[in-house]
């Protein structure tokens, strides 16, 4: 067993509701309150990962080199 961490992004849906995002693995999904969408992105990650796999993810594979860039934009 492995633990992992990934990050949520959590946006108000125009429809009501919220819209969840994680940007380690590409997976969006929704939720009535930010807790449900939080906890229905736990469990579509976790039923991702069992079908991909972990080293099948680039993001969590030891063969990916990570480097954080810095950036200046306009706007």
């Amino acid at each position: 067993m492995r633990k992992i961490k990934i990050s949520a992004e959590l946006t108000p849906a125009e429809e009501g509701g919220y819209v969840i995002y994680c940007p380690e693995l590409d997976i969006t999904t929704e939720g009535e309150t930010p807790e449900e969408a939080v906890e229905m992105l736990k469990d579509a990650a976790q039923g991702y990962i069992e079908v991909v796999g972990i080293e099948s993810i680039p993001h969590f594979s030891p063969k990916t080199v990570k480097e954080e860039l810095e950036l200046i934009v306009n706007g």
